[in-house]
Formats: C-alpha cells, sequence, structure tokens
C-alpha cells in the first residue's frame, strides 16, 4: 500500500508503487452496458443521474493506453463500448451533445463545450494506441468531425483538450495540416496567456476556476510536437505561478469549486476537488519530463501527495482496495461519495507519472 512516507522514494520507487497500486475495479463497477454513469452515492453507482460524455472521454484517455502498464482484456473492451457512446453522442456535423439520462434519452443540444475537446483528445489517444484498425479509424471519424469547432472555439480548457489530442495524434501520424491547427489552437492560448498576464499574475484568464493546470499541459505537449520554445517557456511560467498559489507550507492546496480565485481576490480553499491535483500531477510530470527540472519533479510529488494524506485534512482521497477516489476534501473533511470523475483524475495521474517517468 502507498503511503505519504512512499512518495519520497526514487521515481523508478514511485512508478512501481503507483502501478501496483493502481486499480480499475470501481471505474469499472460505475459502467453498465451503455457507458460510465457519472456519479456515485458512496461506492454505489447513482444511476438516474445518468451518463456524459466528459467522464467517458476521460475513461477512453486512460483505458486506450492502460493495457501496456496493466494488461487486461477488459481495457480495451471498455474503449470500444465508451467510443460507441461518443459516436452516438455526435451528430453529422462534428457538435456533441454531452448528457443521456438513466432511460437512455439525451437530454442535452449538441454544443461547443469541454466535453468536444475531450472528445478530441480522447480521440486522439485512441489514433496513438495498439487498439485494433477499426477502433482507430471509428476515433478517427470522431477527431475529424470535431476539430473544426474546436478551431472556433474560445474556451481556453477546450483548446486545450483539443491541443493535447492534436498532439496524440501527431505522435502516430505525419500530418502537415493537423501540425498547422495545433499550432492556431496553442496560439489562442499563447495570447490569452499574453493578454491576461500582470505582475504577480502569470496565467491565461484572470481567474483560477477548474482543471487549471490543463492549460500549461497543453502547451507541453505542443512544445513536444511543434518545438518551438514560447510553448515551453509559458508552460513552465504558469506551471510556476500554480504552484506558488497552491503550495502553502509545503502542502498542495487545490483552488477551491466554493469561490474559485479571483485575480486580486481571495482564494477559496474548499471545495478541493481531485480534478485540480490530478491535472497539476499530469503537467508536472510531462514538464520534468521535457525539462527535467527539480523543481517540476518536486511540484508533482508535493501535489501527489494530496491523495495519500498530505492535505489540509490529512485524509486519504484515493482508496487503493478498490482504485475509487473520493469526490474531493471540504470543511468537514471527505466528500465520501466515489464519482467517475475523481476516480479517473487519479487514474489518468498514476498514468502520467508511469509514462512520463518510469524510463528515466
Amino acid at each position: 500500500m502507498v503511503t505519504p512516507l512512499d512518495l519520497d522514494g526514487s521515481l523508478e520507487e514511485l512508478c512501481r508503487k503507483l502501478k501496483t497500486s493502481l486499480k480499475i475495479d470501481h471505474l469499472l463497477s460505475l459502467t453498465d452496458h451503455i457507458a460510465l454513469l457519472q456519479h456515485a452515492k458512496f461506492s454505489v453507482p447513482a444511476r438516474k443521474e445518468g451518463y456524459a460524455v466528459d467522464d467517458s472521454a476521460r475513461a477512453i484517455v486512460f483505458a486506450a493506453r492502460a493495457g501496456r502498464q496493466w494488461p487486461d482484456k477488459r481495457l480495451a473492451k471498455l474503449t470500444r463500448k465508451l467510443l460507441s457512446f461518443l459516436l452516438l453522442m455526435q451528430e453529422e456535423d462534428g457538435k456533441l451533445h454531452n448528457f443521456m439520462d438513466s432511460s437512455q434519452r439525451i437530454i442535452d443540444e449538441p454544443t461547443v463545450g469541454d466535453h468536444l475537446g475531450r472528445a478530441i483528445w480522447a480521440a486522439g489517444r485512441v489514433i496513438n494506441s495498439d487498439l485494433p484498425t477499426g477502433m482507430r479509424a471509428a476515433a478517427r471519424s470522431i477527431f475529424d468531425r470535431a476539430l473544426p469547432w474546436a478551431r472556433s472555439s474560445t474556451s481556453p480548457r477546450t483548446q486545450a483538450y483539443a491541443c493535447l489530442g492534436l498532439h496524440e495524434r501527431l505522435e502516430a501520424e505525419t500530418d502537415a495540416n493537423l501540425q498547422s491547427n495545433l499550432r492556431e489552437i496553442a496560439d489562442s492560448l499563447v495570447a490569452l496567456y499574453k493578454t491576461n498576464r500582470a505582475p504577480d499574475w502569470n496565467w491565461f484568464e484572470n481567474n483560477l476556476t477548474y482543471d487549471n493546470a490543463r492549460l500549461s499541459q497543453a502547451l507541453l505537449a505542443t512544445y513536444q510536437t511543434l518545438h518551438d520554445q514560447i510553448y515551453l517557456e509559458i508552460a513552465e511560467e504558469s506551471l510556476r505561478f500554480l504552484e506558488k498559489v497552491t503550495i502553502i507550507n509545503e502542502t498542495y492546496v487545490p483552488i477551491g469549486s466554493r469561490g474559485w480565485y479571483k485575480k486580486d481576490g481571495e482564494r477559496a480553499m474548499y471545495d478541493q476537488q481531485p480534478i485540480e491535483p490530478g491535472s497539476t500531477v499530469e503537467a508536472a510530470s510531462l514538464a520534468h519530463r521535457v525539462t527535467g527540472s527539480k523543481s517540476d519533479e518536486l511540484n508533482m510529488r508535493q501535489t501527489l501527495g494530496w491523495f495519500f494524506g498530505l492535505n489540509t485534512k490529512s485524509v486519504r482521497v484515493y482508496d487503493d482496495s478498490t482504485g475509487a477516489c473520493y469526490d474531493g476534501i471540504n470543511e468537514k473533511g471527505l466528500n465520501e461519495n466515489q464519482g467517475a470523475e475523481s476516480t479517473l483524475a487519479f487514474l489518468l495521474a498514476a498514468q502520467a507519472v508511469i509514462e512520463n517517468l518510469s524510463n528515466e
């Protein structure tokens, strides 16, 4: 069992312990014959709250390549099922619905939101995998129809997820047009950063909300593909800023969702959600892979510790007996529900550390 003290070992030891600790039992328990259920009441799937493309896309990002570290035939079956769900939720013009209720009724209009960007990331991940040809072809169909909408989006997170998807696809395929698309979308993030950056505020927006480090991660991935120094510089600057505002007395304290953190305002301490440390671990581990910076390694370790009890309530958020992650930390302690977003936040973080750092 991984404990906070175990996080102090070598990177090789850390990767081995994470690999041992990671389980997919709870993820599979949240999945039925349709897709991944969004929420749980405690550890029990909350069926009446239905499904979301957001969560199924996250699960694909994890499952499409997880078999390389954790050989398990159920992962390929899960990816196939969730790809089928994304195909169902995508209209012919490329936009995607996000929500389906428990009676299998699609309950929203197709839009260009975070879920569309996450679907592109998921599709790119499948394309850059060892999955069967037919699954990769289906992923290309989702990707190609959704990408034009991401290019026209002004949402920084939709843009960031699209960059990650383009990076994945370009690792598998050489395509000058896709490279041009990646540069165009990443340059939009660069422009946002330059517009909003100010003394003591090195960020893309005038507030910090959710999945923040994903923006830095997207530029790191873009740098890996296009090798333009500006992407690396902004990614590192923004990660240092996030580290400055979230590491308090050597403890990682994510921006709370009860009020977030507006520029020149007071940052919220609670409710802390796993998506924040999860994306920060992913970004910091990638930054360390790219730069070898000890600062990025320390940031990754301190942030990962949040899941294992190194947090403001000294509570363990990840349950390595089942692979479930609690839905966060509030002023009283744990939020004891174990939904899909939270569980995947840890699974993706652990996977990123192992993929980015185990071969060093």
